[in-house]
């Protein structure tokens, strides 16, 4: 019979996931005060209630300033972990992880902090968590197309690594 259970314990695949967009409150207000990032928020509460959005627009207001808590590589390991994580326990066997590196390197993040953090993360995943994970890394349409290219440069020692542009 299909189920709520039934649904919950088949094996899964997450084909589009921009793993930005998956920073939990937790993780958020964890990272803003590791990093001395002034986020607006000081609770979890307060950080749970500024994620209220109601289209595209009030999303990317919360998205994109959310960002600036990621500013290690280790910061971006944990972001893809705690995806990983919450993904294995919904049975997730594969997913494809979008990624925004023009958004972070537009603030000084060296793209090499962001792609090992995220490389690091997929690594543990498929060997500790049974969650295989690609990375498809996104070109910002509103930015240029030199800095896509750019990016593209940046990005060419781990091209055996991202499964998509």
């Amino acid at each position: 019979m299909v189920n709520k259970d039934f649904i919950f314990q088949i094996p899964k695949a997450e084909l589009h996931l921009h793993l930005e967009g998956t920073l939990e409150p937790e993780l958020k207000l964890e990272l803003a005060r590791k990093n001395g990032v002034d986020i607006g928020q000081n609770t979890i509460e307060e950080v749970k209630e500024s994620y209220n959005f109601h289209d595209l627009t009030s999303f990317l207001a919360i998205y994109y300033p959310a960002m600036n808590v990621l500013q290690t590589q280790e910061d971006f390991y944990k972001l893809a972990m705690a995806y990983l994580n919450k993904a294995a326990q919904h049975k997730v066997r594969y997913a494809e992880l979008f990624f925004d590196p023009q958004a972070h390197t537009a603030r000084g993040i060296a793209f090499k902090d962001i792609i090992e953090g995220y490389l690091q993360a997929v690594s543990e995943a498929a060997g500790g968590l049974g969650v295989r994970a690609q990375l498809i890394m996104c070109f910002l349409r509103d930015l240029s197309e030199e800095s896509a290219l750019e990016h593209y440069e940046m990005a060419r020692p781990y091209l055996d690594q991202i499964v998509g542009i």
